[in-house]
């Protein structure tokens, strides 16, 4: 969008210190029931998941809103992953045993340059990153980002294990061109120069205002990632290239939301665990892979969003456990969560602080949740022209009362998420697929 402005290389508009910063251990997360233990107690984390259950059958018998037969249905029928024996591995293509067992065929992917005895492709960075845009659009990413895989990724943003595995490490073996994965670790190849590749995936904005009830539902990019990743990985391995990485949420070699802050994809949020894209707020799902097809940096973006947190805090307000930071602005210093240290997070950042456990532990204990995500004030669809004039005067002007204003202005108009938003839903008309593929459009007729 127009009212966009591009930073500089490695500089979002989350301040970050580069020199305390150093690779984030993954290992503890909120997700994990044993943070769930160590700061909120083991008796409440171990009830969590049937007192979640006991929460889903009372919703159930009571035909609560978002709990009806068909809204019942829509949660189990949405098919959110992979055929049933191929699936993406750090390396690539991955066939399942059983199915070769069975007498199946391994399924390596569509056939390379050295395969079909053609030269393999060798456009510009400028070139492939053009080339990129418009076929992963075409293939479900809302919004693309990239960069070079650098000093810094090497020494600060890589992770140094995967999640919840402190045994199987990230390495960079510089004497090979290609990935690999052993028992211990996923080997990113550091003989010649590799490349973020961020995918911004489509959500569903309805979905997402209808909750708590629909809390997972609105994460409809989990079947645009079905096709978007095979797509993505057989257009790079056409040409010759790799897409290192199994876009899945245990084995990603970076913070996702951090290499999006860096590639302009997104800016960071008072929430702490989404972005906020220009064009779709928080409501898409981060992908991240390496490759080693030479593609031309994108750049940290200022759209005023991560300054207008300050003067907004919807999220936190409306966080049902109350998890997202209310102070003013954002801190270097990770506060302690009931006088333990916080492990969740990694310092070299200034942001606004939550407390991922209890978010998690109260999740599932509520069966469901996601309240912030359709409470943002960003959560908004482009249908009005108004939108667009508020979004570029956040972005240009920025001033404390202003934002407030238009905070207000959301609060005034209904936006937000409730449960009955679920029920409504069967009764309005949305977008195929429930998102507005427009948004990220500018050609062929489509409005700017």
């Amino acid at each position: 969008p127009w009212w966009v402005k591009e930073r500089e290389e490695h500089n979002p508009t989350t301040e970050i210190d580069w020199d305390i910063m150093g690779r984030p251990n993954p290992t503890n997360t909120g997700q994990q029931t044993e943070m769930w233990a160590y700061y909120h107690g083991q008796a409440r984390a171990d009830a969590a998941s049937s007192k979640g259950s006991e929460v889903d059958n009372a919703s159930i018998a009571a035909n609560d809103p978002g709990f009806s037969p068909r809204c019942l249905a829509l949660k189990a029928a949405v098919t959110t992953s992979w055929s049933s024996y191929v699936s993406k591995s750090w390396v690539g293509a991955s066939t399942s045993s059983t199915w070769t067992k069975g007498g199946g065929s391994v399924y390596k992917g569509v056939a390379t340059p050295t395969e079909r005895g053609e030269p393999k492709w060798n456009g510009t960075p400028e070139e492939n990153t053009h080339m990129l845009n418009a076929y992963q659009k075409f293939v479900g990413a809302a919004v693309s980002g990239y960069g070079e895989f650098s000093t810094l990724d090497r020494t600060k943003l890589l992770c140094t294990n995967i999640k919840h595995n402190a045994d199987k490490k990230f390495i960079i073996d510089d004497t090979v061109d290609t990935a690999y994965e052993t028992s211990t670790a996923l080997a990113v190849p550091g003989k010649n120069q590799m490349y973020h590749l961020v995918h911004w995936e489509h959500m569903s904005h309805e979905l997402s205002r209808a909750t708590p009830a629909m809390s997972g539902r609105f994460n409809s990019s989990d079947f645009v990632a079905t096709s978007l990743k095979p797509s993505v990985f057989n257009f790079l391995r056409y040409f010759g290239y790799q897409m290192i990485g199994d876009g899945g949420d245990s084995n990603y070699p970076f913070v996702e939301v951090a290499v999006a802050n860096l590639t302009g994809v997104c800016e960071s949020s008072r929430q702490n665990l989404y972005g906020l894209t220009p064009e779709l707020g928080p409501i898409g799902r981060i992908h991240s892979y390496i490759t080693d097809m030479p593609v031309a940096p994108t750049y940290p973006i200022d759209a005023g969003q991560f300054k207008f947190c300050a003067d907004c805090g919807k999220c936190a307000r409306a966080c049902p456990p109350k998890v997202i930071s209310l102070d003013k602005g954002p801190s270097w210093d990770i506060p302690d969560i009931n006088g333990k240290p916080n492990l969740m997070h990694h310092a070299g950042t200034k942001e606004y602080w939550s407390d991922g456990a209890l978010c998690r532990l109260f999740r599932t204990e509520a069966n469901g949740c996601n309240v912030c995500w359709g409470n943002c004030t960003f959560t908004t669809n482009k249908g009005a022209m108004v939108h667009e004039v508020i979004r570029g005067t956040i972005a240009n002007v920025g001033i404390g009362p202003l934002n407030h204003f238009f905070f207000q202005m959301g609060e005034l108009f209904n936006y937000g998420a409730d449960s009955q938003k679920a029920e409504d839903w069967w009764d309005r008309s949305f977008p195929v697929l429930g998102m507005d593929t427009t948004v990220s459009s500018f050609d062929g007729g489509y409005k700017k």
